[in-house]
Parts: C-alpha cells; sequence; structure tokens
C-alpha cells in the first residue's frame, strides 16, 4: 500500500489527529487531584538553556528550563536541543509531564514537539501535555501531521499497541492570565507581560500573547519573566517575594553592533535594522530595567538567562552585575547551562 494511503487512511481513523481534552473550567487547564505535599518536598530548578534568538551558539542551549519537584519533572519552555540538554542530565523524553510555554517564538516552542514525538517513539504510554499561549493547540494540529509519517512507519514495526498519537500529544491554549494549571505539585499563573507590541489590524493583532509565569511549589516561588520589555508593574507584580526570578536580558551596545555586522554581510537588509533595534529595545530587558524590576519585586534570588551580552567574558559579566545592582541589592547570577538552583 502506498505510503500516502496508509497514512490517509490512519488519519481518517482518527489514529493520529485525535482530539484536545476540554479545560476543567474556564481559564484552568485540567488538573490532577490535589494532594497534600510532605513538609520534606524539595524543588530544584536547572537552566537548560540560557541563550537567546533563534541563532544556534556553540556554547549555550535555546530557552528551556526544567523544574523538579517531589521528583516530577516539569518544562519550562523548549527551545532547540531540549531532548539533548535533558539527557545530560539522565532524564529521558517520557519523564517530563507537562511543558509550560512562554511564548510561541521558536527560540521557545521549537522542541516540545518533538520531545514528544520522541516520548512516544520510545514507548511511552502516558499522555504529555503543553500549556501555552493561543496558537499553541494550532501548533500541536501541525505537529501531527508532520509526525504521521513517521508514526506510520513505527506502526509498520510493531507499534500497534502504542497510544495512538492524537491521544498521547495534548496541547491547551492559555485562556487569559491568571490561574493556567494546578497539581498537587505545582500552581502555575500567568500574567501578560509586553513582548509584543503589535499594530492594530496587523496579522498578530488580538491572538499573539506572551506570559511571564509564576509556580508555586510547597517549599519555593520561582518566577520566570519570559521575553520583555519595560512592562510597568506586571513583572514586579507576579514575581512579589518570590525566591527566584529568572529574567532574560540584553546588551543594547552588543546587539547594535551585531546589527550593524549582519548588515555589513548582506545577512540583513540595511531598512530592517532600524526596525530591529526598536524591538530589542521596546520588547527585551537591559540590565537597568532588569535591576528595578527585581528591586520592586524584593525577590531573593535574580538569575538571568535567555542572554544576549556578546563574548563570554568575565569582566563584561560583571559590569553587567554592577549597572544591574544599581537598582537591586540582593544577588546576582548570569545562569550557565545545566546550572541548577
Amino acid at each position: 500500500m502506498p505510503a500516502e494511503k496508509l497514512i490517509s487512511l490512519l488519519l481518517t481513523a482518527g489514529l493520529f489527529l485525535g482530539t484536545a481534552q476540554a479545560a476543567d473550567t474556564p481559564g484552568t487547564a485540567p488538573s490532577a487531584p490535589a494532594a497534600a505535599a510532605p513538609q520534606s518536598a524539595i524543588t530544584r530548578l536547572v537552566l537548560l538553556g540560557t541563550t537567546g534568538g533563534p541563532r544556534p551558539k556553540p556554547d549555550r542551549a535555546q530557552p528551556a528550563n526544567l523544574l523538579v519537584v517531589n521528583g516530577v519533572n516539569y518544562l519550562v519552555d523548549a527551545g532547540n536541543g531540549v531532548g539533548t540538554q535533558l539527557a545530560k542530565l539522565g532524564i529521558a523524553p517520557a519523564d517530563i509531564r507537562d511543558i509550560f510555554i512562554t511564548h510561541n517564538h521558536d527560540d521557545h516552542d521549537a522542541d516540545w514537539g518533538t520531545l514528544m514525538g520522541m516520548a512516544w517513539s520510545l514507548g511511552s504510554r502516558r499522555p504529555m501535555t503543553v500549556y501555552g499561549p493561543a496558537g499553541t493547540e494550532m501548533m500541536r494540529k501541525g505537529f501531527l501531521m508532520y509526525f504521521a509519517p513517521n508514526a506510520a512507519a513505527r506502526y509498520l514495526d510493531g507499534a500497534q499497541n502504542y497510544m495512538p498519537p492524537g491521544k498521547f500529544i495534548q496541547a491547551h491554549d492559555y485562556k487569559g492570565p491568571g490561574l493556567v494549571f494546578q497539581d498537587g505539585n505545582i500552581k502555575v499563573t500567568a500574567a501578560e507581560n509586553c513582548h509584543y507590541h503589535l499594530p492594530k489590524g496587523s496579522p498578530g493583532y488580538g491572538w499573539q500573547h506572551s506570559y511571564a509565569l509564576r509556580f508555586e511549589t510547597p517549599d519555593r516561588v520561582i518566577v520566570f519573566s519570559g521575553d520583555t520589555g519595560p512592562c510597568g508593574n506586571v513583572i514586579p507584580d507576579i514575581a512579589r517575594g518570590a525566591d527566584i526570578l529568572v529574567h532574560e536580558l540584553i546588551d543594547l551596545d552588543v546587539i547594535q553592533a551585531q546589527i550593524k555586522r549582519e548588515v555589513a554581510m548582506g545577512r540583513l537588509p540595511a531598512g530592517e535594522a532600524g526596525g530591529m533595534m526598536n524591538h530589542m529595545r521596546t520588547e527585551h530587558s537591559t540590565p537597568e530595567e532588569v535591576g528595578r524590576v527585581a528591586q520592586q519585586a524584593g525577590v531573593k534570588l535574580l538569575v538571568l538567562s535567555h542572554l544576549v551580552i556578546g563574548q563570554e567574558d568575565p569582566q563584561a559579566q560583571l559590569r553587567i552585575i554592577a549597572r544591574i545592582h544599581k537598582y537591586y541589592s540582593g544577588p546576582v547570577v548570569i545562569g550557565h547551562d545545566l546550572q541548577q538552583f
């Protein structure tokens, strides 16, 4: 039987696409029954990828973070290469419980489908779910179509007893700010940040959203700013009193020099340079802005990630920290891949 016909039959039979489960209540994703956490609960944060932007780097992976709570693994963002980063920790794709995406730029969401596909291909029987802004459910449908030829081949190789991919791979759009997930280990709250300034009437206006995420566990509060520019009280409010704030960081001087190089090499049209620089100024955060946010929120530890700060120069990094300390009096860490807290 031709491959195209086999795939068509399987799609028609619902073996691939399935249907996403409905949320329990408006604005709240399906959750496991609440359970009392033991007093000895321990939360661990691992920075899996700490570079910013879609350009691959030899020394840093794209944004992704692992939260381990009571031995359960949760993923926050899933940039390219997240499976390899998890493997370095001895964590298999099927070991991830749920995935949370701050916004749908490919340096943050490129590999959640791939990670789920790996878990399915390796025979996992427990469904995996990704939660993200509007468009995440749409991505699931697209990934299942992309995944269909591989799944058909696996069925031919003896995977007839596997769970259908459409039931295994689940996705839910956040309904907006507020509570987006809760189980016996974590409570996740979203606040829309200031990464998008889309003109009214543009293709993304009204449905492209970017969120900061607050994770409350039995023993810690950890907040991820997501990509964001100056945002008034949004980040300080959601990060209020957090044990750790993981915040993005850029250096505008480094970016301006990089844009000039890209124009000179013909990789970026000169007419687009101004818009790119404006995006960096308004939709990302400088050391000064990050310092003000951390101080206003009263966070106990500031961890910097999604870094666009140039070469791995210790002296340059010390200067960045000094700029932050003009406003924030607490401890600051410039994150590195696989660093744990």
